[in-house]
């Protein structure tokens, strides 16, 4: 991939119905939900004193780093945009009292990355990653991040990109 000419041809195989439907699940949905959601989200942060409701989206690592995702440019740019689109909501809500966070996960196992699930639909990566946690993420460590955003530990968080990551910024600086 040095040559000019390849580079080009290979990419532009791509097509923009392509590039337009991966924006149109990674972030332009989450604009329209977040707007639909609001005003019940809104009622749902009066109900317990302290409490503020919350949106979590989820993005991707792809989104911050500098590499091409794989080649995968729509990918990566649109969870950058889902990023910052998160951002901008969170400034946007900040009067109406609901919260805005992203969990921007590294490599966690789905059929996205194997390209398969079990019959439990779980998705298995079974070999050792160049990341200092050396492995893939687990669901419990997702699962844990979204409790503590949405719960009472996570109230004092807004506008945060949390990486759930094992470490993948770390061994990768050049590439963020």
């Amino acid at each position: 991939m040095s040559s000019p000419t390849a580079i080009s041809e290979h990419f532009l195989k791509s097509t923009a119905e392509s590039w337009e439907d991966t924006f149109r699940t990674n972030t332009t949905a989450i604009f329209y939900t977040s707007m639909a959601f609001l005003p019940l989200l809104t009622k749902g942060g009066k109900k317990t004193p302290g409490y503020t409701s919350s949106v979590i989206n989820v993005t991707s690592i792809s989104g911050a780093m500098k590499g091409s995702s794989g080649g995968q440019f729509a990918y990566g740019t649109s969870k950058a945009g889902a990023t910052h689109l998160s951002r901008m909501l969170a400034v946007t809500f900040a009067k109406t009292r609901v919260r805005v966070n992203v969990i921007a996960p590294g490599l966690f196992p789905s059929e996205m990355t194997t390209g398969e699930s079990e019959e439990d639909n779980k998705s298995v990566i079974d070999k050792k990653l160049s990341n200092p946690a050396g492995r893939p993420g687990r669901d419990t460590g997702m699962a844990a991040t979204v409790l503590m955003l949405a719960g009472k530990g996570g109230v004092f968080y807004n506008e945060q990109i949390m990486y759930p990551d094992g470490g993948s910024m770390l061994v990768q600086p050049a590439s963020n």
